[in-house]
């Protein structure tokens, strides 16, 4: 076991930002209990249980990380992971300014103070998630759980079974069968075993586009079978982190921008555009921020 402390730059909402990286408290996957992050890390190709808490607040944030199972050695690795997972070194400070130019934003970014951008270990979560979730339970509430326990690595600790998040590979090495079994419908184990078979034969090179502009990562993701244009664009927003990314395919977010904005219904997916272009390449972060409204109130 190996412990250290991390102290990202002030405001830090640990809590806050954490939250989009859970769907729930039953999670085995993706372990988040309000108050501590637990999850296997692939490090280096070794895998690590990780446990991050908050001992600040805020404006003075610090960290605990607890390696269960690494060393002093894993500790580089897993501080590269963890910020991009958190959004430690993201700015949000003219994000702020911006947000006091608008009535509604304004009490977002002081519900939410110190939200940073959270990000998917790797895109292909996101792309699983998109794929597993449904009209009925939403990207942020998709859980994976009984996949990974079907089909994926495990390390027990102290009584509890933690399941890594499934990669490309274990997927093409597994069989329909099983991840229906693991709680995907017939349709979503056949779309995820395609598309984990093209990431594998690089037919889809998922870190290839990362290199690639925001339109076209989303024009891309979205042709792929069953992830659409709202999965496609939450994975440009959490998988390659493209704050430019706007999810307005997502009729939660025509609500609540009709809601706010004086409108009596939900507005069109392209006055959703419109209405977040004003916010430049902060946009994406202005639906994290209602995302996280939309959580706390149960909506989500």
């Amino acid at each position: 076991m190996h412990e250290f402390r991390l102290t990202p730059p002030a405001p830090f909402g640990f809590e806050a930002t954490a939250a989009f990286l859970s769907p729930g408290q039953d999670e085995f996957v993706d372990v988040f209990d309000g108050k501590r992050l637990t999850r296997l890390l692939d490090v280096n190709g070794r895998m690590r249980l990780v446990l991050v808490s908050s001992l600040g607040a805020e404006k003075r944030p610090e960290l605990i990380v607890t390696l269960m199972n690494g060393t002093e050695r894993d500790e580089p690795s897993v501080v590269q992971l963890l910020q991009r997972m958190l959004g430690m070194s993201y700015d949000a400070g003219p994000f702020y300014k911006m947000c006091r130019q608008d009535q509604a934003l304004y009490g977002l970014s002081s519900d939410f103070y110190g939200l940073k951008p959270a990000q998917r270990m790797h895109p292909f979560e996101a792309l699983t998630l998109a794929l597993a979730s449904s009209p009925g339970t939403h990207f942020f509430r998709t859980s994976v759980s009984r996949l990974a326990e079907a089909i994926s690595y495990r390390v027990a600790y102290a009584g509890d079974t933690f399941y890594a998040f499934p990669t490309p590979r274990v997927v093409t090495k597994s069989e329909v069968p099983a991840m229906v079994e693991g709680g995907l419908e017939t349709r979503q184990a056949n779309q995820l075993h395609r598309l984990a078979t093209r990431c594998m034969h690089s037919e889809l090179d998922l870190i290839g586009l990362a290199r690639s502009a925001t339109d076209a990562i989303i024009e891309q993701l979205a042709a792929q079978d069953g992830v659409g244009l709202l999965g496609a664009q939450l994975t440009a927003l959490l998988g390659y982190g493209r704050l430019e990314s706007f999810p307005s395919a997502d009729p939660l977010i025509c609500e609540w921008i009709g809601a706010n904005y004086g409108r009596p219904g939900p507005v069109e997916p392209f006055e959703a555009v419109q209405w977040a272009e004003q916010w430049g390449a902060y946009r994406g972060l202005v639906a994290f921020h209602i995302y996280a409204e939309l959580i706390r109130d149960g909506r989500i």
